[in-house]
């Protein structure tokens, strides 16, 4: 059984958690955590950020299509932008701090906007769509 007051909860939620990283996007959180060192933070920072978009994008998923399989799907895109994405852009940044390139540019929008969880959902609404039309 749907519960349509709790998928606009979590869906209002979500969202207003998206505001509030992209409001809070200068607060330096590791240093809050008692982070002193500058790279570290940088890091802490960034993995925080790229965390907290990704979670709140697969809560407005949740809210959207309101379905499992949607959410683990999700998660495991989650999962994919962290080892394609991520992982890459903190080895650049950490091997040559001081380039500022186009690929480090791509890869810095990439984890500080939920993108990829962003592109998912028309994906899953076209394949709604599609299912409920018997595939054609």
């Amino acid at each position: 059984m749907q519960r349509p007051d709790l998928r606009w909860l979590v869906g209002l939620v979500c969202f207003a958690g998206l505001i509030a990283v992209f409001i809070f996007q200068r607060t330096d959180i590791a240093a809050l955590l008692g982070t002193d060192d500058r790279s570290s933070r940088f890091f802490i920072n960034r993995l925080i950020r790229f965390l907290l978009n990704d979670a709140f994008m697969i809560g407005v998923i949740y809210a959207l299509f309101y379905e499992k399989k949607y959410v683990i799907f999700a998660l495991w895109v989650q999962l994919a932008g962290i080892i394609i994405i991520l992982v890459p852009y903190f080895v650049i940044k950490s091997r040559w701090p001081g380039y500022n390139g186009p690929l480090v540019s791509f890869l810095h929008r990439l984890i500080l906007n939920p993108t990829l969880l962003l592109l998912l959902i028309p994906a899953f609404y076209y394949q709604k769509i599609s299912a409920r039309n018997g595939g054609k």
